[in-house]
């Protein structure tokens, strides 16, 4: 979190172009700005691997369907491709709220690499159940087979939706397929995390209502925080209307 204030600051330091000291500090800054923005690919890069690499020490309390030593390449994929997901989702949202020109051109394009990174996540999610001979338990009509294919259904169908140059030059379905891939990337974690893990007879975990409440909290500021700074600092590119 702080490697991220610190990648924001030269906008906010921006927002003052009449205090002295402000653009001091921010050519001062920029000078470090690479190593800070290089942090800020890394340590994501660790923590969503390491997301994975944990619930391989549960062994077979995971259920085979999620259970995997890809795990840590699994949840990394998706992260990056949830992060494509999340651009397109917030640029039209701002663009609606904010009454900014839709950058539906420019979405196309990042909807493209997301479509070849869901194929990549889903050639080694497959690959792997095929060899180790597992697919078979998304059918046997219990609920993690039924979380399996709704997960599923979510990547494929923002792959399609991505993968065909009409349907993703269509604003409407840009923000379908965003929605659906944020969906299928939240399920994918849900799913290892507390559908498909077994502690055991008698054992079962699902969050109390402080701790779901504590986490709407916590978004709710998030979204408090992203307002006002768009708002009050140049974190939007400015928008130029024909």
């Amino acid at each position: 979190m702080l490697v991220l204030w610190l990648e924001l600051t030269p906008t906010v330091l921006e927002g003052h172009p009449r205090s002295e000291k402000a653009q001091a500090r921010k050519k001062w800054l920029g000078k470090f700005l690479p190593i800070i923005v290089s942090l800020g690919i890394l340590l994501p890069t660790m923590h969503q691997s390491s997301l994975g690499a944990m619930m391989i020490i549960a062994g077979y309390k995971i259920s085979p369907l999620w259970q995997s030593h890809l795990l840590p390449m699994l949840f990394l994929v998706s992260a990056i491709t949830m992060g494509y997901g999340v651009v397109i989702f917030e640029s039209i949202l701002s663009s609606v709220a904010f009454k900014r020109p839709f950058e539906t051109r420019l979405i196309a394009k990042i909807g493209k690499i997301m479509a070849w990174l869901i194929g990549v996540f889903l050639v080694l999610r497959f690959g792997d159940l095929i060899i180790r001979g597992e697919l078979g338990l998304a059918v046997k009509g219990n609920l993690d087979g039924l979380m399996f294919i709704i997960e599923n259904f979510c990547f494929v169908a923002a792959l399609v939706i991505m993968a065909g140059p009409a349907v993703r030059g269509n604003l409407r379905w840009q923000f379908v397929g965003a929605v659906l891939m944020l969906l299928a990337g939240a399920l994918y974690r849900f799913n290892t995390y507390l559908i498909g893990f077994h502690p055991g007879a008698g054992w079962h975990y699902f969050p109390a209502l402080p701790e779901i409440l504590i986490t709407v909290g916590i978004i709710a500021i998030e979204l408090m925080a992203y307002l006002y700074f768009v708002k009050r600092y140049p974190v939007l590119p400015k928008a130029e209307h024909a």
